[in-house]
């Protein structure tokens, strides 16, 4: 049995055709006929969650580890707003989330009807393209729709928006109405492409920002590093700091050039961005199969449409800047976010999978590294979601462990997700409080501010996180020292008190030493 509604059953349908193995669901009853349809598919997996913002960074997290697409569906009304931090983050990330939004009829919008509102087109301009459907869609209707949005997802990588209206009532079942036929379109192999954009008498320097776990691992498997005639500047979710012919990307404000070649995504810090738009470059050509900015504002820019896979033999006969790299040394630290960072890393496999939510954390990637796969929200680098998107990784990949480095501030956002974290045999939460936005003691000029200002900023809190974790269900651990982080068992939550350590003052001990 199915929903009565053919349009629901044939959207369902259409998901498991393009790929989709996973939805997503939160509860709600204008969504009712998708879930009737979605848990009487026997082709997709299902799972429920009830805040849809969590929802969203947890399909995220699936899809990055699947390497495939996955759905979400809502119900009507403000549930489709809590889906826009994702969507934010898949849309700049690349990341192929389809988005399955309920609506009441046309007719019934704008006039009193309770969890309503205008939902068409909501997520413009962060969205690959958007749709509108209804039950009274034909087949043909409906085709047209799903045939366009597997295109963008394939050719894209980019987030597609559905929404579909239901009359009630909602709950009927019936037999399985007749089947469809989506079209999906097949992606042709990318050719080799000679990295000729560049005069012989230029400059030219090689940037690496954030990759995707799966393409370090090509290049590192491949020893494409090995390789090179030139030193990448590498950012540290790039993964491949460490690796021969490789020096962490602030280096790279020590060197005057006047091309630059720029891999993969975001870069983490802001100052190599500002030294390259000083150098005023000639040419700048980014490789990316998705995406590309101009982050150096030169004066004549290219996107090379490539996976940087495909790239890689172009990539090490290019004759670019070439510097020497520095031994790291290895700094006494004292108790601090920093050394109960070093800390986890150092107890870590290389076949554990890390995650990090944002702020403060990702920069400590730059002194330790982890040589298994890292992965981090860097797309729109907001803190909301990155318990969530641990959680969908882990629930997809539960052969292997994952772990997850988060700050106090993005633990209690996004705290809604340890309901979920306690169904997880695979993935450890450690939780660095220092009980405020510790990023902002390293930020210049924020000393100068008032105590009123520091504290809308800093947000000082005293939540008892392991007693928060411990009303989910999870089992949780409490450690202030290196012995006690050393000696915490396999369980869900680790709360690690920094909040009286010297945690600025460590870091900036490291950032002297270790990146200059």
């Amino acid at each position: 049995m199915t929903s009565d509604k053919a349009i629901a059953q044939w959207i369902i349908e259409a998901l498991q055709q393009m790929g989709v193995q996973s939805l997503v669901f939160s509860p709600g009853s204008r969504n009712a006929p998708l879930i009737i349809a979605g848990t009487a598919n026997p082709d997709i997996s299902f799972h429920t969650v009830l805040d849809e913002r969590s929802a969203a960074f947890q399909a995220i997290g699936e899809a990055l580890i699947t390497q495939k697409p996955v759905a979400i569906c809502c119900t009507s009304g403000s549930a489709v707003a809590n889906y826009y931090p994702g969507v934010l983050e898949a849309y700049y990330s690349k990341i192929p989330l389809f988005i399955l939004t309920a609506d009441r009829p046309a007719n019934r919008i704008g006039k009193g009807e309770g969890q309503s509102c205008v939902q068409r087109d909501f997520f413009h301009p962060h969205i690959g393209a958007s749709f509108e459907l209804s039950e009274a869609s034909s087949k043909s209707d409906l085709l047209q729709v799903m045939n366009a949005a597997a295109k963008i997802l394939k050719e894209k990588s980019e987030p597609v928006h559905v929404n579909v209206s239901f009359e009630e009532p909602l709950y009927g079942q019936r037999a399985m109405h007749e089947p469809i036929t989506v079209e999906i379109p097949q992606i042709k192999s990318q050719i080799h492409l000679e990295l000729d954009f560049f005069e012989p008498s230029m400059n030219v320097a090689i940037v690496c920002g954030q990759l995707n776990p799966h393409e370090s691992e090509y290049l590192k498997a491949h020893k494409v590093l090995h390789r090179s005639k030139a030193t990448w500047f590498a950012d540290p979710l790039s993964g491949l700091l460490g690796e021969p012919n490789t020096v962490h990307i602030d280096r790279i404000e020590s060197y005057n050039f006047d091309g630059l070649i720029s891999l993969g995504g975001q870069w983490m810090s802001k100052f190599p961005k500002f030294h390259v738009r000083q150098l005023s470059l000639k040419k700048h050509l980014h490789i990316d199969l998705y995406q590309a900015w101009n982050v150096s504002d030169a004066q004549e820019f290219k996107w090379l449409k490539n996976t940087i896979i495909h790239s890689v033999e172009a990539l090490i006969k290019i004759n670019a800047l070439k510097v020497s790299s520095s031994p790291k040394m290895d700094q006494d630290l004292e108790w601090s976010d920093a050394l109960a960072f070093k800390t986890i890393l150092s107890g870590l496999e290389s076949t554990c999978v890390l995650h990090l939510a944002n702020s403060s954390i990702p920069r400590y990637l730059s002194f330790f590294s982890h040589k298994g796969l890292v992965f981090c929200n860097r797309g729109i680098s907001g803190i909301d979601g990155s318990l969530s998107t641990a959680v969908g990784a882990a629930r997809a990949d539960s052969k292997r462990k994952h772990v997850l480095i988060i700050g106090d501030q993005s633990a209690l956002y996004d705290s809604n997700a340890l309901k979920e974290l306690a169904e997880l045999e695979n993935l450890q939460v450690f939780v660095l409080n220092n009980r405020s936005g510790a990023i902002f003691n390293w930020l210049p000029g924020t000393g100068q501010n008032s105590e009123q200002a520091k504290g809308v900023y800093s947000n000082y809190q005293e939540v008892q996180i392991e007693m928060l974790a411990k009303a989910y269900n999870c089992s949780v651990a409490k450690v202030q020292d290196v012995e006690g982080l050393q000696a915490v068992e396999q369980v869900h939550l680790v709360e690690v008190l920094t909040f009286d350590a010297p945690n600025a003052e460590q870091f900036h001990k490291l950032n002297n030493y270790h990146v200059k």
